[in-house]
């Protein structure tokens, strides 16, 4: 176990790493596209301070998240470096055992590919663009045991938008098309496992 006193009122960080599943869910504002759920999984280092004040702390994560996202029965995966951020409230019984809550911040930046477009056999056009960054709130419930380990339950809200997708049908004659367009949000439940050095 890796301690770091920074002040004599016994304040403490310590590292590790983090690694984990996600159920996510793509929710369009248009029902003409259903709302559909995918897997995906995280991993990456973090750092955890243990603040003066009994029971309160700050956890800080740089994450590599990916996830399957479907629309239109077309399955993309989607690829991001996160940076996120916890406020986090624990009891426990010394390092043994403990239980904690967490919220904060959650920064995701799109590596993958940010634009996809085909066509249907029905030479309908479809179109999908994935934002550059997204920004999301994380909101759990963790326990922490044998003094190295720490497991959590979360839920992402997000507050920016996921993507654009643009489609067009077709009618009797090929110049007779409409065209629309659909905004999408993902959230996500999540459970992850961290050990600390």
């Amino acid at each position: 176990m890796l301690f770091l006193s920074f002040s004599p009122a016994g304040a403490q960080v310590r590292f590790g790493l983090k690694g984990g599943f996600q159920l996510a869910t793509l929710d369009f504002n248009s029902d003409a596209l259903k709302n559909t759920n995918r897997l995906g999984f995280s991993v990456g280092p973090m750092v955890k301070f243990q603040l003066p004040i009994i029971g309160l702390g700050v956890d800080v994560a740089a994450l590599y998240d990916q996830r399957d996202l479907k629309v239109d029965d077309t399955v993309f995966k989607q690829k991001s470096v996160v940076l996120q951020g916890d406020a986090r409230f624990g009891v426990g019984i010394g390092e043994l055992l403990g239980i904690f809550f967490k919220l904060g911040p959650r920064f995701s930046f799109n590596v993958g590919d940010d634009f996809v477009h085909w066509l249907t056999t029905e030479a309908e056009y479809k179109q999908w663009s994935l934002q550059e960054t997204m920004l999301s709130v994380n909101m759990g419930v963790g326990v922490t045991f044998a003094k190295h380990f720490e497991a959590d339950l979360r839920y992402n809200v997000p507050i920016s938008k996921t993507s654009d997708f643009t489609w067009n049908e077709l009618g009797d004659e090929l110049w007779d098309q409409t065209w629309h367009h659909a905004k999408s949000r993902t959230n996500a439940w999540s459970v992850s496992v961290s050990y600390f050095f």
